[in-house]
């Protein structure tokens, strides 16, 4: 009677070292997946090299900046026809280290006896400029001379620019005579176009 005794306590040794065995690694699968989160965490972020690429792209894709243009007016001549719609061509040169962005239309702002900021030249899609370091961008301050009879004489001396996206501005002088006052037109004949266009 003392045989079958000890095989069934052999069998409940043997059934209870399996269980533990089992469980110890269902345990361990569970820690080795828990500890493995933390580790693709911190590979994939939070890491030191994604950070400065990402400062990088940031740096060199920002916005252009008025304390990082340079600012000058194309030479041109006065029109010899004062009843054609003639242009200034101002350019804007990026004198920052990495390149910069700008996107639509400058604020201009015709300074005289009065102030007249330029409508939008809207019949041109304003597109993405990217500007590297030295590079030029331009846009075009179109306007109609003025002639006796044909209007009210405007003598802007001063062109006050903001660049897309900015809220600082550079002041440059004007270059050429009278123009016509049209700031209360529905469709002036003085307007600017957008950055980048032609």
């Amino acid at each position: 009677m003392s045989r079958p005794r000890v095989r069934w306590s052999a069998v409940a040794v043997v059934a209870a070292v399996l269980t533990l065995s089992g469980c110890g690694g269902d345990h361990s699968g569970e820690a080795a997946a828990t500890s493995s989160v933390p580790r693709a965490s911190a590979s994939g972020g939070g890491s030191s090299a994604p950070t400065p690429s990402g400062h990088s792209s940031a740096a060199s894709g920002g916005r252009c900046r008025t304390a990082d243009l340079g600012f000058a007016i194309v030479p041109t001549s006065r029109a010899k026809n004062p009843n054609l719609q003639y242009a200034l061509t101002i350019t804007l040169t990026n004198k920052g280290a990495t390149s910069c962005v700008m996107t639509g239309y400058p604020g201009v702002d015709l300074v005289g006896p009065l102030t007249w900021s330029l409508a939008r030249q809207t019949a041109v899609q304003p597109h993405r400029v990217t500007v590297r370091p030295g590079a030029t961008t331009t846009f075009n301050i179109f306007y109609l001379p003025y002639v006796q009879g044909s209007g009210a004489e405007f003598k802007p001396t001063r062109i006050v620019v903001t660049p897309p996206g900015e809220t600082h501005s550079h002041t440059l002088p004007w270059p050429v005579g009278s123009i016509l006052l049209q700031d209360a037109a529905t469709h002036p004949g003085t307007y600017v176009s957008p950055v980048g266009a032609k």
